[in-house]
């Protein structure tokens, strides 16, 4: 019976284990896609991706004004390279996530999860 009970408290460790390190990483991925342009503060999220992209298809280059985090207007000069400066870390920043993603998926001991 003990050893029943001991197997059942090694599970629930290792899945709150992994539940915290999943959260970990999930929060140093989104600390990571905060970007600072023109004294502005700008969380990358896909729907910036789309509408920075958007504006550039529709023509509005330059002096661009965008809300930020604290709903302040900033103008941005140079809207083809506030685009390219947020898609490249984002992209990297994402790859950087999947690969932790996909290596703490692979651990099957509590010591090896908290290693990362």
């Amino acid at each position: 019976m003990d050893e029943k009970i001991d197997k059942a408290f090694a599970v629930a460790n290792y899945m709150a284990t992994l539940s915290n390190q999943r959260r970990i990483i999930l929060e140093e991925f989104s600390q990571k896609l905060i970007h600072y342009e023109n004294g502005g503060t700008f969380k990358i999220d896909q729907h910036l991706i789309t509408f920075v992209k958007l504006m550039i298809d529709l023509g509005y280059t330059h002096d661009v004004p965008l809300i930020d985090v604290n709903s302040f207007p900033i103008v941005i000069p140079d809207v083809q390279k506030f685009f390219d400066d947020i898609i490249q870390k984002y992209m990297n920043t994402l790859n950087e996530y999947s690969i932790k993603y996909a290596d703490l998926k692979s651990k099957r001991k509590i010591g090896d999860m908290v290693d990362l």
